[in-house]
This record gives structure tokens, sequence and C-alpha cells, in this order.
């Protein structure tokens, strides 16, 4: 209970700071933090935050695991979805940078678990820094793969996987889903 209430006390710290700040360099900072609390509730355990391997370049927004799957997680927050969703400015430098850092990840944490997956989290947030309730937040997992697609091998498993979330999320019954798993989008 102490350690939340201190965790909860230096959020609100950090986040009245970054509300000082100009809303263009607060908003980054704000929306990891609002992305950080989503996949808590969510059921993440959040390892670690703003990540970066000593040699090298890039950077692991937030590690985190669920079940036995270690995440990592890219997110991108901004003002408005006017110019395209947050998660599209995730290029294919970008995933190879995120890739190249979770190789530095795995070298310096020797006992992480070998299971993993990139998922992104989008932030829009509309309103005024003081008002997360404006924010809206979206999570996708397998957001990527290393190299941009899924190998091969592994492409009809996942597409059943995500069909079976889709049909979750949906209230569908698998035998009155769309089109075979085969067929869903990576």
């Amino acid at each position: 209970m102490i350690a939340w209430l201190l965790t909860a006390g230096l959020r609100r710290w950090r986040q009245g700071k970054l509300r000082q700040l100009p809303r263009a360099q607060a908003l980054g900072p704000l929306g990891e933090d609002l992305a950080a609390e989503y996949l808590e509730r969510a059921g993440f355990r959040i390892h670690e935050r703003n990540w970066r391997p000593k040699t090298g370049r890039g950077e692991l927004d937030i590690i985190a695991s669920e079940g036995g799957v270690l995440v990592f997680v890219e997110v991108k927050t901004r003002s408005t979805d006017e110019f395209g969703a947050p998660e599209r400015a995730i290029g294919e430098q970008k995933r190879w940078m995120l890739a190249h850092a979770a190789r530095r990840f795995f070298r310096s944490h020797t006992e992480a678990p070998r299971l993993f997956r990139f998922d992104t989290v989008s932030v829009v947030w509309t309103g005024p820094l003081s008002a997360p309730e404006s924010a809206q937040v979206e999570h996708v997992r397998d957001a990527f793969f290393l190299g941009g697609v899924a190998p091969e091998a592994f492409a009809p498993h996942i597409a059943r996987a995500r069909q079976r979330r889709v049909e979750e999320a949906l209230g569908v019954e698998p035998a009155a889903a769309e089109g075979p798993a085969e067929r869903a989008s990576l």
C-alpha cells in the first residue's frame, strides 16, 4: 500500500511538472504515462520504462510482461489523428531500431524470457493536458515482427489467434465469423 502511494505521488508530481512544459514537449511523456497505466489496468506487469542500451541506438518505451511473454511496447502520442493514426509513424527504420534495442536488452538481461512480441499503444490526446480522460488509447498486440512481417511458418497460427481475438471482441461464435482464419490480415 505504501509503495503504491509513493508511486502515485511521484506520478502526480511528474505529471504536474510535465504540464508546465509547452504542450508539444509534454505530450509524449504524458502519453507514455497514460499508456503504462492502461497496460497495468489490463493486467500487464511493467518492468522498465524508457530503456536505452548502453551502446548503440534506440529506446524501448515500455518493457512489460503478459503471462510468460515479454512485451516491448512502442508508444505514439499525438494531439490529433488528422494526419493519420499515431502508429503509422512507426516505419521500417523505427522497427529495425526497436528490434536492435530488444536484442541489446536480451544480451544485458540473460534471465529474461525469450518468448516476446512487439506491441504499440496509440494515444490521441485532443483535450487539455490536465484532462487525461480526453485521450483515446488504442493497444495493438503483435503490431509488427522482426523484419516487418511474421515468419511464414507462424503466419497461419498468428492469423488464427488474431481471428479468435476479433471474434471474442465482437462476441461472435467461431462458426459465424466471416471468412477463414487463414485469410485474416497480418
